[in-house]
């Protein structure tokens, strides 16, 4: 096992997981060795979820709907892969933008505001800004270092799985120690 670099225990998240090289240089963590391929975004706290949270399109799988907020839903991955509505990766996009590529959109990081919804645009879109991952597991819009991506306080179920899934709402909010549970996460393959 070699000796991180200054930098490396810098820009490491909390938790030791497998993150395709290309994500974690991107958004500013330091990479583990992985097969190439799509990431989960996860909620690090568990909360009311054992599957765990992750950060999840609109509507079923392939059925995603690309114009609708983002969610946190239960993660797919305990079903044995990660599912397309959830799978995201920064290959074939500029630096710091997160893509879900089987529906060639990326994170929108630009314009947006407290309280404001997570939203998706094609990935060729102009005026897309880069999305960092901080050493405490923040994901933040670079235009607005002061924003967290936030999962919901409320959880309602979902339309499916067995138990079934679960969901919460998605937003851009004021990174503070009080909504810490909710705004730090992890890359996970």
């Amino acid at each position: 096992m070699s000796v991180p670099t200054k930098a490396s225990r810098r820009t490491r998240i909390l938790c030791a997981v497998a993150v395709p090289a290309a994500i974690a240089i991107s958004i500013g963590m330091a990479p583990a060795a992985s097969a190439a391929g799509t990431s989960e975004i996860a909620l690090v706290a568990i909360l009311d979820e054992p599957r765990g949270w992750c950060v999840d399109m609109t509507g079923s799988k392939q059925s995603a709907k690309t114009s609708s907020p983002l969610q946190t839903h239960t993660c797919y991955d305990y079903e044995g892969s990660i599912a397309v509505d959830q799978g995201v990766t920064t290959s074939g996009v500029a630096k710091g933008s997160l893509r879900f590529p089987s529906f060639s959109v990326c994170v929108v990081g630009t314009g947006v505001s407290a309280g404001s919804n997570v939203t998706l645009t094609s990935c060729g879109a102009s005026g897309l800004k880069a999305i960092t991952m901080n050493k405490s597991g923040q994901i933040k819009p670079v235009a607005s270092s002061s924003l967290c991506l936030t999962a919901g306080t409320n959880t309602t179920e979902g339309g499916g799985g067995s138990p079934v899934h679960l969901k919460r709402g998605l937003t851009w909010d004021t990174c503070n120690a009080s909504a810490a549970t909710r705004q730090q996460w992890k890359l996970k393959s």
